[in-house]
């Protein structure tokens, strides 16, 4: 979903107009799927006894997720983009971890 951020505003900026609200929606989708991720950073680690930094790490990126919704309400595109590369990268690094440590 946060991938899909990127393709959306793209579409967005390529003049299909109807995208920035599948890109709102996706905003929103993308941050219930974070806390999702959150709560199952935090069952790995209290009875599974996992590491804690997947906690922080989902946390804050839902974080990140929640400044890009507000400065994408505020028109911030200068701050929202390159916070959106970031957050994707971000999440991407968590994912691969998650994948090669199963």
């Amino acid at each position: 979903m946060l991938f899909d951020q990127a393709v959306f505003a793209g579409q967005f900026l390529s003049g299909t107009y109807d995208a920035l609200l599948t890109h709102r929606e996706n905003a929103t989708f993308a941050g219930l799927a974070v806390i999702v991720s959150t709560v199952a950073a935090v069952l790995v680690r209290v009875p599974g006894r996992g590491p804690w930094w997947p906690i922080a790490a989902s946390a804050g990126i839902f974080g990140l997720v929640a400044l890009q919704i507000a400065l994408g309400f505020a028109r911030v595109i200068g701050a929202h983009v390159p916070l959106g590369v970031m957050t994707i990268l971000l999440a991407v690094s968590l994912a691969v971890w998650a994948w090669v440590r199963g």
